[in-house]
């Protein structure tokens, strides 16, 4: 899991010895569904599971949410749900600033995976290769270690570095699959939530961090639209009017884009009163980053 560029499939790339068919770039993302790699392991068979980020360029984070949770509650041919026996996080070393997109996946990663499969987990840094000013780069590693990922480390994650080569990959992987009862793995939050509780995707903590994050976007697309229906208001120049309501135009598309998801998102009153009355507490806790965002 991580960011859209930060390396996921680079990494497995490195990992199966497969030939890299895109260059990832902060732009555009790549990876558009789940895509499992089946390889073999030193003896063992193990599945490799790309996710596409919570930034994608084409895509809700509903949607990606949805395509991830579709996954995660198949089941085995005997009717036991998939137990996943490591999680790998991606960041890029080379990034000088934790960016909107990399807190929002930090914060989906926290509560998609919640604090059972903490000691399960690799933060892994990508890029070491094109670092240029190595004291920059090791402050920064320092950074996410005492700040962006402290919560994380104190449940039990470890940090790693990728240095883009198939043993530093295999190393990583390596130290998952050392932990001993690999074959019982760990669910997650979201497929504790929607297996076990029974719960809508959108009655998840991931389903409802999405929802508050649009209801924030909501209101800043109003105000956005507001301030650009008065600013056309008080031009005299008939081409910035023209340029204006353009906007307008294209904000409003944007506003009604995500109200529509909004609709989708939001639970219901009766629904959250039967929660309430009677849903399960969850084994698993959210693992809350919060932190201000850089």
């Amino acid at each position: 899991m991580g960011p859209t560029g930060s390396g996921k499939s680079n990494f497995i790339n490195k990992l199966t010895g497969n030939t890299e068919q895109h260059k990832a770039s902060n732009l555009k993302s790549d990876t558009q569904d789940v895509t499992p790699y089946p390889i073999s392991y030193q003896g063992l068979r193990v599945v490799l599971v790309d996710t596409p980020g919570f930034d994608d360029t084409y895509r809700q984070d509903s949607d990606i949410l949805r395509v991830i949770a579709d996954w995660l509650i198949k089941k085995y041919p005997d009717g036991t749900p998939l137990k996943i026996a490591g999680i790998i996080y991606v960041h890029r070393i080379t990034d000088n600033r934790m960016s909107g997109s990399a807190y929002r996946n930090l914060q989906m990663f926290g509560r998609l995976c919640g604090s059972v499969p903490l000691p399960r987990t690799r933060l892994i840094t990508t890029m070491w290769d094109q670092t240029k000013d190595q004291a920059a780069t090791i402050r920064r590693e320092t950074q996410l270690k005492d700040e962006f990922w402290r919560a994380l480390i104190d449940g039990g994650a470890t940090v790693h570095r990728f240095y883009n080569t198939p043993n530093s990959a295999q190393e990583i992987v390596g130290s998952l699959l050392r932990m001993g009862n690999i074959e019982d793995g760990e669910e997650l939050l979201l497929q504790e939530e929607l297996i076990e509780q029974q719960k809508r995707l959108n009655e998840t903590e991931a389903g409802k961090m999405i929802y508050n994050r649009l209801q924030k976007l909501l209101a800043d697309q109003r105000k956005m639209l507001k301030d650009l229906a008065e600013e056309a208001k008080q031009q005299n120049n008939p081409d910035m009017v023209k340029s204006l309501r353009s906007e307008c135009d294209k904000v409003d598309a944007q506003l009604q884009r995500t109200f529509e998801e909004i609709k989708e998102m939001k639970i219901p009153l009766s629904r959250r009163i039967l929660l309430w009355l009677f849903g399960r507490k969850s084994r698993a806790k959210v693992v809350e980053l919060d932190f201000a965002q850089a």
